[in-house]
């Protein structure tokens, strides 16, 4: 396991570092940070948290990630999670 940047609709919102056989996310966006400090599985489980929490989100909240969705790229180049 090793340290990793994660995205959502092309915005970095945090890190994960390694937390035994876990790992722990960093939220480094205020949309997601009442998932700060969380601990999942696999990245899988954490951008499924990522992604519920989203959907339960404010709409002021969402405007952040709406240009990066919405920006000139190439649809097929976008992703809704990105772990670098």
């Amino acid at each position: 396991m090793k340290k990793q940047v994660i995205e959502y609709a092309g915005v970095p919102v945090g890190i994960t570092i390694p937390d035994g056989d876990r790992f722990k996310f960093i939220a480094v966006k205020y949309p997601v940070i009442d998932l700060d400090g969380g601990s999942y599985r696999t990245i899988g489980d954490l951008q499924v948290a990522i992604h519920q929490h989203m959907q339960k989100s404010a709409p002021e909240d969402q405007e952040i990630f709406f240009g990066a969705a919405n920006s000139a790229g190439s649809a097929s180049d976008r992703k809704v999670f990105n772990a670098a």
